[in-house]
């Protein structure tokens, strides 16, 4: 797909500390990408780079510029691409496949690609991997695990910049509904049954 030199190059762009969006959240996503590309005509070359770049622009969850995220992923691609051999055609693509895959953009997916990017985005945010991503995020924004006298929100308003037991009210939950292909719908019923276990878990505990 890439040269070694551009490759390394958009690999140390994810060199940071963030474990949810590092290197290996992009080597999940990509793995996803292929899984849930059976049966479907995509390009695949536009696939795999969209996979590879759609995180290469890191903000912090909690930043007021949290949505520009993708769009500045998109802008710094097609720069990177133009050291490729992908065509001008091609780097347009991946550039909306990747403005387009960002939750916090909601925005329309407008091609195969974009909605396969956006599933296996989504799903890399569910089941284990979900819960672990949950934590550190949350460790991340320096939030309790949750608010001590109403853990489950029951008489006050969610805020999961301050408690991350709220984030999955918030969003979490919320993922499953929003997935675009049947494979992706499939993979999304699992991972949600795994934060539900997880939850009732977690509720015992606490």
């Amino acid at each position: 797909m890439f040269k070694k030199d551009i490759l390394d190059k958009i690999r140390s762009y994810y060199d940071h500390d963030d474990p949810s969006h590092d290197w290996s959240h992009v080597i999940r996503v990509a793995n996803l990408c292929e899984r849930l590309s059976h049966g479907h005509e995509v390009n695949s070359r536009v696939l795999s780079a969209s996979a590879y770049l759609h995180d290469i622009i890191n903000i912090p969850k909690n930043s007021e510029h949290r949505s520009k995220a993708s769009a500045l992923a998109a802008q710094k691609a097609k720069s990177l691409l133009g050291e490729s051999d992908y065509s001008n055609s091609e780097i347009e693509h991946i550039a909306q496949v990747i403005l387009e895959h960002s939750y916090s953009a909601n925005l329309k997916a407008s091609s195969i690609e974009s909605e396969i990017l956006q599933d296996a985005d989504k799903l890399d945010a569910m089941g284990a991997i979900g819960v672990m991503r949950w934590a550190s995020c949350g460790t991340k924004m320096k939030s309790k695990y949750y608010h001590l006298d109403d853990p489950w929100a029951q008489e006050r308003s969610l805020d999961d910049k301050s408690f991350s037991l709220d984030h999955f009210e918030k969003k979490l939950l919320k993922l499953n509904d929003r997935l675009n292909t049947q494979a992706g719908k499939e993979e999304g019923k699992r991972r949600l049954a795994f934060f539900h276990a997880f939850l009732d878990q977690l509720k015992s505990e606490i």
